[in-house]
């Protein structure tokens, strides 16, 4: 803005994600003004691989000096504009926020309070008792259920474009839970209902290894959906990795072991994780792996069948996504081969300047390893990480046998490592219960209050929409 408080607006559109930068597309600027009307056309030629991309679109401050100044975004699934036309407002959300969803708001111009009569409190009272009734677990009382009100939040261990991850202490008792808290309205605005549902299923599956992290209960309020999980003191490995630098192979060999065990399991019924990497490795307080966080986990998945989602963290991400191809559970092995040869080398094997020149990598180039690699670790990597899903260490119908017998896992006693019997090579330095010493320092810094949500919009928000999701586990087992 300039002294006046005037500014030159203009707005950028593109598909995204867009590595090759040929869909961006801007409207002229319009000068010293806050209020901007354009009545532009813009089209674009789509095609079947773009059917996962969103429509970007970013307000820019132009200046004449300096850089321009970003001033806000919000992104459309093609799906949704596809369905029927957009036409409102929308609120300003920050680069990152504005690339995953859009939040609507009221029109200015209409008569707000109009709205607030429409929807009565009563109505939203009656709503809240339906929701609650529904929503109660078969296997307990209304009266044992599970609310926010029961825990004291801490400090903030996590921290994504849904929500955050609180440390939390059970009111009347010495209870320290991990608490996963996800907004509604953005679960809503980016057509996600099946995230926090899918990961409640997997969370919820009985009979699990003790290296995926166990879940107390699900609850939810009118604008928050709730995760009450195990706390694991010891961080994640990501944090470990900054400290050491790098694994000894037999350090790396031990994370590798528990972490496939993990993974036999999810493929074994069906589910395909698609988010493995070292911040989703999580140490308990002995030093024994967790995978968490399973929002973009795939159920259903069976021998022959395959999926097309466009999903998954850059950097780990196989090949046959990328290209957007029909792909299966073997892409948990190609990001398994990447942690492995991160947790070797301190760094990524792909990892380019930019997401365009990483993808890039990822599908054309071959993993150069440095010179204290093993021949076991850079023959297990060369299996893992091959370009054809076919051919990938792990992708046979014995998968299991095939990863077990490998060389690199040659001194690892099976049995052992699923009875939990290994003795972890790192035990996480914990001075008291709630230290929170082995989280990353950028979040257990921030304050634990929720941001606050779009009051008109939750008014209007169907609760129907998340019934089945509260949930009470008969299994856990409490650590103090």
């Amino acid at each position: 803005m300039d002294t006046n408080g005037l500014s030159d607006p203009y707005i950028a559109i593109a598909l995204h994600p867009d590595r090759s930068g040929k869909t961006k597309k801007k409207t002229k600027t319009i000068q010293k003004c806050l209020s901007p009307v354009y009545n532009e056309k813009f089209t674009f030629d789509l095609t079947p691989q773009d059917r996962d991309k969103r429509l970007l679109i970013e307000v820019w401050d132009w200046d004449r000096t300096s850089r321009n100044d970003f001033m806000g975004s919000f992104s459309f699934s093609l799906e949704e504009i596809q369905k029927e036309p957009i036409d409102g407002w929308y609120k300003f959300l920050s680069q990152v926020e504005g690339e995953c969803y859009n939040i609507p708001c009221s029109d200015p111009i209409n008569d707000i309070a109009r709205l607030r009569d429409e929807v009565r409190t009563d109505k939203k009272s009656d709503n809240k008792r339906r929701m609650d009734n529904k929503d109660m677990p078969h296997n307990m009382s209304k009266r044992d259920m599970i609310r926010a009100a029961d825990f004291n939040f801490i400090k903030v261990l996590g921290k994504g474009s849904f929500g955050k991850v609180l440390l939390a202490e059970r009111r009347g008792t010495d209870e320290l839970y991990a608490v996963k808290v996800l907004r509604k309205d953005v679960i809503i605005q980016t057509d996600d209902m099946e995230l926090p549902m899918t990961e409640k299923q997997v969370l919820a599956l009985s009979g699990k290894p003790p290296f995926l992290v166990s879940l107390h209960s699900c609850f939810q309020t009118m604008d928050r959906l709730f995760f009450v999980m195990e706390y694991c003191k010891g961080g994640d490995l990501m944090y470990h990795m900054q400290i050491y630098g790098r694994f000894k192979e037999s350090v790396a060999v031990f994370y590798a072991t528990e972490i496939a065990i993990a993974l036999f399991f999810l493929h074994e019924h069906h589910i395909i994780y698609r988010d493995l990497k070292l911040d989703n490795v999580l140490l308990d307080g002995e030093g024994h792996v967790k995978l968490a966080d399973f929002g973009l986990s795939k159920e259903g998945i069976e021998e022959r069948d395959s999926t097309r989602t466009f999903c998954g963290t850059n950097v780990y991400m196989a090949p046959e996504i990328l290209n957007y191809e029909p792909y299966n559970h073997t892409v948990d092995w190609w990001s398994f081969g990447v942690l492995i040869y991160e947790m070797l080398a301190g760094q990524n094997p792909f990892e380019g300047e930019d997401e365009e020149n990483t993808f890039k990598n990822i599908k054309d180039k071959k993993a150069v390893f440095p010179k204290h690699f093993s021949q076991e670790a850079m023959d297990v990597l060369t299996s893992f990480l091959a370009k054809k899903p076919n051919n990938r260490l792990g992708a046979g119908r014995y998968a299991r046998s095939e990863v077990t017998t490998h060389p690199f896992f040659r001194n690892i006693d099976w049995e052992k490592a699923e009875a939990k019997e290994m003795e972890p090579p790192i035990v996480p330095k914990i001075k008291h219960r709630k230290d929170i010493s082995n989280f990353d320092k950028a979040f257990i810094t921030e304050k634990t209050d929720l941001t606050p949500t779009d009051k008109l919009f939750m008014m209007n928000l169907d609760q129907n929409d998340f019934i089945g999701f509260s949930y009470m586990n008969p299994e856990f087992i409490t650590i103090i």
